[in-house]
C-alpha cells in the first residue's frame, strides 16, 4: 500500500512539475539551443511534432496565438495529456474502470493520423518553424 502510494505522489509531483519547468527554463534556452530531435538528426527532416516544444513553452505562458504558430495540435495535445494525467488519477483511487485497449487504440491512432497530416500539410505549405 506505502509502495503505491509513493508512485502516486511522484507521477503527481511529475505531472505538476513538467510546467514548472517549462517556465522556469529561459527562452533563449527553448528557442535557440540545440536541436534534440532523434528523427532530425537521423533522417535529417523536421518531424511531425516539430514545434511542439516552443509551442507547449509559449502555452503555459499564455501566448496561444504563438503557440499554435509553432505547431497548430498543441491545444489538442495539451487537452488529451491533462485527460490522461486525470484519467490516470481516477484510475489509480478506483474511481473509473479501466480504458479499453480499442478505445485507447482509436485515440492513439487519431493523434497520430492529425500529427502527420498536419506535418505533411505543413511541409507542403512551408510553414514548419526553423529547427
Amino acid at each position: 500500500m506505502r509502495k503505491r502510494i509513493a508512485i502516486q505522489a511522484a507521477v503527481l509531483i511529475a505531472v505538476l512539475a513538467a510546467p514548472l519547468v517549462l517556465m522556469a527554463v529561459p527562452r533563449a534556452v527553448v528557442f535557440s539551443g540545440p536541436t534534440l530531435c532523434i528523427f532530425k538528426f537521423t533522417i535529417g527532416w523536421d518531424c511531425p511534432g516539430c514545434g511542439m516544444t516552443r509551442a507547449a513553452s509559449h502555452l503555459i505562458r499564455g501566448n496561444v496565438d504563438l503557440a499554435i504558430g509553432y505547431h497548430p495540435l498543441i491545444p489538442m495535445i495539451a487537452l488529451q495529456a491533462a485527460a490522461a494525467w486525470v484519467w490516470f488519477m481516477l484510475r489509480r483511487v478506483g474511481k473509473v474502470k479501466q480504458m479499453s485497449s480499442r478505445t485507447l487504440n482509436y485515440m492513439l491512432i487519431g493523434t497520430a493520423i492529425s500529427l502527420v497530416a498536419v506535418w505533411v500539410l505543413r511541409m507542403a505549405l512551408g510553414s514548419l518553424p526553423p529547427v
